[in-house]
């Protein structure tokens, strides 16, 4: 819906299990094809979304100051023991990426995709299926290879991670809600915010149409 209303192309991408990989690896090698064909790819897991439909990626991209030379853009993990590194640092969540093409971005995704097999990043392996996955691989390894001032945008929890159901994590989803606490809220989620989006626009067709559309049968017929 998000991408019909802007204009944008949709991709829902099934991705072929590697041997010996957990599932949600796949999002790396899929995103790293689709730059292939685009400039940029916003990527979400299916339990992410666009929390107001009608504001589009240029805006998001001007208000989160994605620039020519950010390869990638993702939201802080809620600051908790789990959620942090080697180094301590809290890790950026895979669930929402934004990429931008670029022969750098390139060698991000080429670096992210092989990180298991260990030929650059010794002790890799293991997260090939042990949690969280390719996110702990990112936040262990990758972005400490690609850390000039631009390569990666770091996204607020609150804005583009979370939901209000984790809300003490301080990631509410302000603006991307990401519902990993409590997955079965998705479809009701999706269904308030096509109604909040929706319901005022069709009030506004119905009000300017309402001498055509009401019709006070006392005063005139149907024609």
């Amino acid at each position: 819906m998000y991408a019909k209303i802007h204009g944008y192309d949709y991709r829902l991408v099934v991705m072929p299990r590697k041997d010996g990989r957990f599932g949600t690896w796949g999002k790396v090698t899929a995103i790293r094809e689709a730059l292939r064909h685009y400039k940029y790819v916003v990527f979400l897991d299916g339990d992410a979304m666009f929390l107001y439909p009608n504001l589009p990626m240029e805006w998001l991209f001007n208000y989160w100051d994605i620039t020519e030379n950010t390869l990638v853009a993702m939201a802080l993990d809620p600051d908790a023991p789990q959620n942090r590194d080697w180094n301590d640092r809290t890790m950026l969540n895979t669930g929402f990426v934004i990429a931008q093409q670029s022969p750098r971005t390139d060698e991000l995704f080429e670096a992210w995709d092989s990180c298991p097999s260990e030929t650059r990043y010794p002790g890799c392996s293991k997260w090939s299926r042990e949690w969280p996955h390719e996110q702990s691989a990112f936040g262990n390894h990758i972005r400490y290879d690609f850390n000039r001032s631009e390569d990666i945008r770091v996204l607020s929890c609150a804005e583009a991670n979370g939901c209000p159901e984790v809300a003490t994590t301080g990631c509410v989803g302000q603006l991307i809600r990401h519902y990993w606490g409590d997955k079965s809220v998705v479809p009701a989620a999706v269904g308030d915010t096509i109604l909040h989006y929706f319901l005022p626009q069709l009030h506004e067709i119905f009000y300017k149409d309402r001498e055509t559309l009401v019709i006070n049968a006392s005063e005139r017929g149907f024609v």
